[in-house]
């Protein structure tokens, strides 16, 4: 008796802030609210507000330009200064309001340079109707 096992992978998907493209191999979001508390004078705990904070949406990948493969440095310095508000959709899911927050870039002699790119946003994601 033989079994087979169907070996899937997905391919970098491409995300787009400003006029940088990154192939993401990798996504991650997380998002908190931040509460208040204090004790009563009964020494009980009571939340005596709360906020929602920004989401960060951290997107890690790769990118591809032979030629000049640090061209991204001067192309993400423009959406990095100007605070700019983007709107990226990644896999069926759309954020709208979002503000490159930071970056990082590895270089390593390979084919590819890799990146990471960190936004925020106050908006909720949104499914994408196909």
């Amino acid at each position: 008796m033989s079994t087979v096992t169907e070996i899937t992978s997905r391919e970098a998907m491409p995300v787009t802030v400003g006029g940088c493209t990154v192939y993401c191999d990798s996504f991650r979001v997380s998002a908190v609210r931040a509460v208040n508390e204090e004790t009563t004078v009964d020494g009980e705990s009571v939340i005596t507000s709360s906020g929602l904070r920004a989401a960060r949406l951290v997107f890690s990948g790769r990118i591809y330009d032979e030629t000049r493969p640090l061209r991204f440095l001067t192309d993400i310095s423009s959406p990095m200064s100007g605070g700019q508000a983007y709107t990226i959709t990644y896999r069926g899911i759309r954020f709208t309001g979002c503000i490159l927050q930071k970056y990082e870039l590895t270089d390593s002699c390979r084919d590819w340079t890799e990146v990471s790119l960190t936004l925020i946003t106050y908006s909720e994601a949104e499914v994408i109707q196909e």
